[in-house]
């Protein structure tokens, strides 16, 4: 009966310090998942770089919304002409869907649309802020 005993009592020791390590993982995942959300909160500021001139559009998008169609829909509210559509080329290079991804995984704060003088009058600069 003696090494029953014995086996219950490091049977009892194992279970609490696994209930120990599992604890403390919860408590880590808990804080981690609580800073992803934080992250995906964050607003995100959109500019348009025309040659050395920044302009801030007047609406910050959370992090959670940056996708290519999120950006584009927001800058079809931008554009002056409201019954065509704006041509950016920025917005069909490999590099604008990388700055996307950089934003999707916390890498990059800020999205900076490169337009040329004649693709940045397509839209109203009265709701942009020259930085």
């Amino acid at each position: 009966m003696n090494w029953f005993n014995t086996l219950f009592e490091w049977l009892d020791k194992l279970t609490i310090l696994f209930a120990t390590f599992a604890m403390l993982f919860a408590g880590y995942n808990f804080y981690q998942q609580r800073k992803e959300r934080k992250q995906e909160l964050e607003k995100i500021k959109i500019y348009f770089k025309v040659d050395d001139t920044d302009y801030l559009l007047d609406l910050d998008i959370p992090r959670k919304h940056i996708s290519r169609s999120e950006i584009q829909g927001i800058l079809a509210a931008f554009q002056s002409d409201i019954k065509g559509r704006y041509s950016i080329a920025y917005l069909s290079e490999i590099s604008f869907l990388d700055d996307i991804f950089k934003i999707q995984n916390n890498e990059i704060d800020k999205l900076d649309i490169v337009v040329t003088q004649a693709e940045f009058d397509q839209f109203n600069q009265n709701k942009m802020k020259e930085i």
